[in-house]
Order: structure tokens, then C-alpha cells, then sequence
């Protein structure tokens, strides 16, 4: 008896252990184009690992940021570490449509960028989602403001996740993993992150997981 009363408070302790921490959601992302770079525009890439740490907190409060770590490669310069944020989803100005916010810094640089999400954009919304618009800067220069780039065309360099490539894609949908998450509960959690980015689209586009 005593035995099955320790198991018992055990589960217990692991249960409320695994209540109080938050879940979380972490994936690769791969973009690739054109960057304004000394003067001149050159090839760049960045590869990036987001990380939703309370993916409740996220979905609730779309200015929650993400973080991001990874590598960044332009032309005729050394592949750089970064560090930085992401914000998904948060709402535009005016309303107009929702922003995913990059921001990141290098040693020597720092870029700011934003993909616009029309409202309304129905499948066109693969193309909001995979085109990253912004400005690469000296470390510590003033960044544009999210108006200035969403209004007034001051960015200088264009990313693209290449959704219609099959292994870039692969590589994103395999990178999914949950953090902090019951076995139990990662269908929820990537349901959550599923509907809470495609909306009303998510029913139609990932059947299996709404």
C-alpha cells in the first residue's frame, strides 16, 4: 500500500511539475535572395531557428516574440552567427493586415524586415508568409521603422523561403519540435501554432491537425 501510494504522489508531483512549466514549439527556417550590402546587392542567405517558448502565451498575444538563432551568408563575407527576435503575426498598423518582424544582429551587422500578411489573403497567404522585406545595416545604425517599411518601400533586400522547392519544404515540416510538452499534448501544441497562423485556412490546408 505505502508503495502504491509513493507511485501515486510521484505521478502526481510529475503531473503538476509538467503543468507549471510552459510548452513550447521550436522550428528551421531557410530563406535565401538578394541583400544591399557595401554599395552594391549581393547574394544572402539566413538560416534560422525560431523557438516559441509558451506557445499558449504566443497564441493569446500575437506581440509575444520569438527567438531566433543561426547563421547568416552574404557574398564575399564570412558566414555570421545572429541572434534576435521574431515576432509572428502581430498586428499592422491601422489594422492593415498582420506582421512577422525580423530582427537580428550579427558581430558587425543588424537587419530589420517584416513579411505583410494581407487580410483576407486566403491561399495567397504562402506568398505573404514567404517573402521577407528589410534592410541590412551596420551594427548599430538607426533601423527603419515598421511604417517606413510596410508604407513607404524603404527596404533594400528580399528574402524568400522557397515554398515551391519540395526539399526546403520537407526540411521545415521535419523540423517541428515541441518543448516542455507531454507526449500527449504535441498534436495540441502544433495545432495551435497551425491555426493560430493560418486562421480559417487551417481546417483546409492541415485536416489532420484541426
Amino acid at each position: 500500500m505505502k508503495r502504491v501510494l509513493a507511485w501515486l504522489f510521484a505521478v502526481t508531483l510529475i503531473g503538476l511539475t509538467s503543468a507549471a512549466q510552459a510548452r513550447g514549439l521550436a522550428f528551421s527556417e531557410t530563406m535565401s535572395g538578394v541583400a544591399f550590402q557595401g554599395g552594391e546587392y549581393r547574394n544572402a542567405s539566413v538560416s534560422l531557428r525560431v523557438t516559441i517558448a509558451d506557445i499558449d502565451a504566443w497564441s493569446q498575444n500575437l506581440n509575444v516574440p520569438a527567438t531566433i538563432t543561426g547563421t547568416l551568408t552574404i557574398d564575399r563575407l564570412p558566414v555570421q552567427p545572429i541572434t534576435g527576435t521574431l515576432v509572428i503575426l502581430s498586428p499592422g498598423p491601422g489594422d492593415d493586415g498582420r506582421l512577422l518582424t525580423y530582427k537580428f544582429t550579427s558581430a558587425s551587422l543588424q537587419f530589420t524586415g517584416i513579411k505583410h500578411v494581407e487580410d483576407e489573403a486566403g491561399t495567397e497567404v504562402f506568398d505573404d508568409m514567404t517573402t521577407l522585406h528589410g534592410v541590412f545595416q551596420n551594427r548599430g545604425d538607426p533601423p527603419p521603422t515598421v511604417n517606413e517599411l510596410l508604407y513607404d518601400a524603404a527596404w533594400t533586400s528580399e528574402l524568400h523561403f522557397a515554398w515551391w522547392d519540395p526539399v526546403v519544404v520537407w526540411n521545415f515540416v521535419s523540423s517541428f519540435t515541441t518543448i516542455a510538452t507531454p507526449w500527449y499534448q504535441v498534436l495540441q501544441v502544433e495545432a495551435i501554432f497551425v491555426q493560430t497562423m493560418f486562421g480559417a485556412l487551417a481546417q483546409t490546408l492541415f485536416p489532420w491537425l484541426v
